[in-house]
């Protein structure tokens, strides 16, 4: 996932947790926007979307079960998550949730011969993660927060302290939280569509959309994360503009 949050880190020392709304607002203007490139997704355009549906139409071409088909075209995702972390040279942990889910879920098919099964092993990983976001709402500090984490302050500790000290503050709280629930809400959706795909269409056409439709809810959430928290950094921008001329 490409950074989806609306500030980057200063290569200097942080401010120090104790800074007032003013402070922060003079700081976040300081700072760039960030930089965001669909081509770092391409990898998992062609890996994750593309693959699993040529491997499933040539192979049941050829007379493959569609069963199996399917159990072909899900090794792709699973390779993709393993071309991450060697590229990282560490394991994430959604990394290995993936790759938890996938396998048993892979097993799972397999074991019960089901080709729906097979068509919805996906769906209990987006559901799953979608009530992780909800139930994180109601904890210390929501999931998506510590995602943007991540993906903005890696392991460097300074960073890391810059990104947790601004939990002090509501606006970024609420900002937070408001993301969680909005992916909550999303990759809900999507386990519930691709159970009713699997029900209504045939096994060669949920392959095809399923894939198509995960790749655009992930990029429509980034957009939207992104450019809603742009617009909580240019609003506190402004606000401190306004403040300042009265």
């Amino acid at each position: 996932m490409a950074d989806p949050v609306a500030v980057n880190n200063p290569d200097t020392s942080p401010e120090q947790p104790d800074l007032s709304e003013r402070k922060l607002a003079e700081y976040l203007a300081e700072q760039p926007a960030g930089d965001f490139s669909f081509t770092q997704l391409i990898p998992t355009l062609v890996v994750d979307v593309a693959m699993p549906i040529i491997a499933f139409n040539v192979l049941t071409h050829y007379g493959v079960s569609t069963l199996l088909a399917l159990v072909a075209g899900g090794l792709f995702p699973a390779l993709n998550n393993l071309r991450v972390w060697i590229a990282a040279r560490r394991l994430e942990p959604l990394g290995i949730i993936v790759m938890t889910f996938l396998a048993v879920g892979t097993a799972a098919s397999l074991i019960s011969g089901s080709v729906f099964f097979a068509l919805i092993k996906e769906s209990f990983l987006t559901a799953t993660f979608g009530v992780i976001c909800f139930a994180s709402l109601f904890t210390q500090r929501p999931l998506m927060f510590y995602i943007n984490r991540q993906f903005v302050a890696g392991d460097d500790p300074a960073k890391l302290e810059w990104w947790n000290g601004l939990w002090q503050y509501p606006g970024f709280r609420a900002g937070q939280r408001t993301v969680t629930a909005v992916w909550g809400v999303a990759y809900l959706a999507e386990a519930v569509l691709r159970v009713v795909f699997a029900l209504a269409l045939s096994p060669a056409e949920v392959v095809s959309i399923s894939p198509i439709m995960a790749f655009g809810v992930t990029i429509a959430l980034i957009i939207w994360t992104r450019r809603y928290l742009l617009g909580l950094r240019e609003r506190r921008i402004r606000e401190l503009q306004l403040s300042q001329t009265t």
